[in-house]
C-alpha cells in the first residue's frame, strides 16, 4: 500500500507514463519516445523543483509575518494533514484513488466529460479529506472507498470540463484543460468577472509609465513584490527571531537573496511547464485515441503563469490581503483564525485573477482574487470540526474543493440519517 501511494503521490511518474504509452501507441520513433517520455518527467520535476524553492520561501515569510503581527491559528496544509493521517485514512485513501481514475477514464470514454485529471496528487490529497468525513459519521471499510471512488471520479471528469468552458479562452485551444482543487474558486471568479467586471480593461495590457517599464519582466515584479513583503514583516519582527533565521547576514542582504531564489523558483517551474506542455499535450493524444477517444488532458493551473504574470501577481496580492482581513474579523464572528497559506494564496489566487481577467478585466481578476481569498479562510474554518475526531492539532485541508466537498457531504449524508 505504501509503495502504491508513493507511486501515486509521484505525478511526474504518472505523467511520464502517460506520454510513454501515448507515444507508443502513434508509434513513434525509438528516439522520439525516449525523449518525449523523459522530458515530460523533467518538465513535471522542474515544475515540483520551481513549488520546492517557492514554498520554501513562501514558508519562511508565513512564520516571519506571523511572528511579525502575532498571528496564531489554524494552518490549512494539505500535505501536512496527509501526513499526520496516513495510518488512519491511508488504505482507504489509496483504494479511492485507484478507483476513481478508472471511473474517470470510463466517464471521458463514454459521456460529454471528456477531462482526465492529471493532477493525481490533489486527488490523492481530496480522498484523505473524503475518507475523513465518513470516518467521523461512522462509516468504514468498503462503503467510505465505495462512495468516495464514485464521487471523486466524477469530480476528476466533470470539473475540469467546466471549467475549460474558461480556459478555452485563456489557453486559445481546447488542447489542454486545468485539473485543480481551486476550480470552485476559478468558477466564481469567472461568473463575477463576466457580471461584474469590464472586459475592455485587461490586466496584461495596462499601460506602464516608462520610468516604471521593468515591471513589465515578471521575474523582476516578482523580485520586488517579495522584497517589499519579506521588509514589512521584518521591520516588525523581534530580533531575537531574525536572528535566528538570517544568522550572520543583514536583513537586507537576507531579504534580497531571498526575493531571488523566489523568482528563480518562479522561473524554474515556468521552464518546466514550458517543456512539460510542449511534450505531454502530443503525446496524450496517442493516449486518448485508444483510451477515451476525444480526451483531453486536464493539467495543473501553472501553464497559465507565462500567460498572464501581472494577474499572479495581482491575485496573489489580493488574496493574500483578503485572508489577513478574516484574521481579523474571524474572532469576532466566532469562526476559528486561519492562518494565510501562502502558497495557496499564490497558486489559487494568481490562477483566479487569471480566470476573473479573462471574463472581466482588471475588476474581475481583483473581484476573483478576492473571493478566492475568502473562500481560502471560510470554508476551511467551517470545514474544521468534520476533523476534530483525528486528533491532530493545528492543521486542516486547506484548497476549496476539498473543504466545500467534505462539507457538502456531511450535510447531505446528516440529512438522510
Amino acid at each position: 500500500m505504501e509503495l502504491f501511494l508513493s507511486i501515486f503521490g509521484k505525478p511526474a511518474i504518472i505523467i511520464a507514463l502517460v506520454a510513454f504509452i501515448g507515444l507508443v501507441l502513434q508509434k513513434a520513433k525509438i528516439s522520439k519516445i525516449i525523449t518525449g517520455t523523459l522530458l515530460s518527467f523533467i518538465g513535471f520535476v522542474l515544475i515540483k523543483t520551481g513549488g520546492k524553492i517557492l514554498g520554501g520561501v513562501l514558508g519562511m515569510f508565513s512564520a516571519m509575518f506571523s511572528n511579525a503581527f502575532g498571528m496564531h491559528g489554524v494552518v490549512p496544509s494539505n500535505e501536512a494533514i496527509t501526513a499526520l493521517t496516513m495510518d488512519t485514512l491511508g488504505t482507504s485513501a489509496a483504494f479511492i484513488l485507484f478507483f476513481a481514475m478508472i471511473i474517470n477514464l470510463l466517464l471521458a470514454r463514454y459521456t460529454r466529460f471528456k477531462s482526465i485529471y492529471l493532477s493525481l496528487h490533489l486527488v490523492l490529497f481530496m480522498a484523505f479529506s473524503f475518507t475523513a468525513v465518513l470516518q467521523g459519521l461512522g462509516y468504514s471499510g468498503n462503503t467510505i472507498i465505495i462512495a468516495g471512488a464514485i464521487i471523486i471520479g466524477c469530480y476528476m471528469a466533470i470539473f475540469p470540463t467546466l471549467l475549460s468552458k474558461f480556459s478555452r479562452s485563456i489557453i486559445g485551444n481546447n488542447d489542454y484543460c486545468i485539473a485543480h482543487a481551486g476550480t470552485i474558486s476559478y468558477l466564481a471568479g469567472s461568473y463575477c468577472g463576466k457580471w461584474f467586471g469590464n472586459k475592455k480593461i485587461d490586466v496584461e495590457h495596462l499601460k506602464i509609465n516608462d520610468r516604471y517599464s521593468f515591471l513589465k519582466q515578471a521575474d523582476v515584479a516578482t523580485f520586488i513584490t517579495m522584497f517589499i513583503l519579506l521588509c514589512i514583516s521584518g521591520i516588525f519582527s523581534s530580533e531575537d527571531y531574525l536572528k535566528t533565521i538570517i544568522g550572520n547576514d543583514t536583513f537586507i542582504i537576507f531579504a534580497l537573496e531571498q526575493s531571488a531564489i523566489f523568482a528563480g523558483g518562479l522561473y524554474i517551474a515556468k521552464k518546466g511547464v514550458a517543456i512539460f506542455t510542449e511534450e505531454v499535450v502530443p503525446a496524450f493524444k496517442g493516449f486518448a485515441q485508444v483510451v477515451a477517444p476525444g480526451c483531453v488532458p486536464a493539467v495543473d493551473p501553472m501553464v497559465l503563469f507565462d500567460k498572464a504574470p501581472n494577474c499572479v501577481l495581482i491575485g496573489f496580492l489580493v488574496s493574500f490581503f483578503t485572508e489577513i482581513l478574516c484574521v481579523v474579523i474571524f474572532p469576532f464572528i466566532h469562526l476559528p483564525i486561519i492562518i494565510p497559506g501562502i502558497m495557496a494564496s499564490f497558486i489559487t489566487g494568481g490562477t483566479a485573477a487569471i480566470f476573473g481577467n479573462s471574463t472581466g478585466g482588471a475588476r474581475g481578476a481583483i473581484i476573483a482574487a478576492f473571493i478566492n481569498g475568502l473562500l481560502l479562510c471560510i470554508l476551511p474554518a467551517l470545514a474544521l470540526p468534520l476533523f476534530s475526531f483525528l486528533g491532530v492539532q493545528g492543521v486542516t485541508f486547506a484548497d476549496p474543493d476539498f473543504t466545500s466537498l467534505s462539507l457538502i457531504t456531511d450535510a447531505i449524508l446528516k440529512l438522510f440519517s
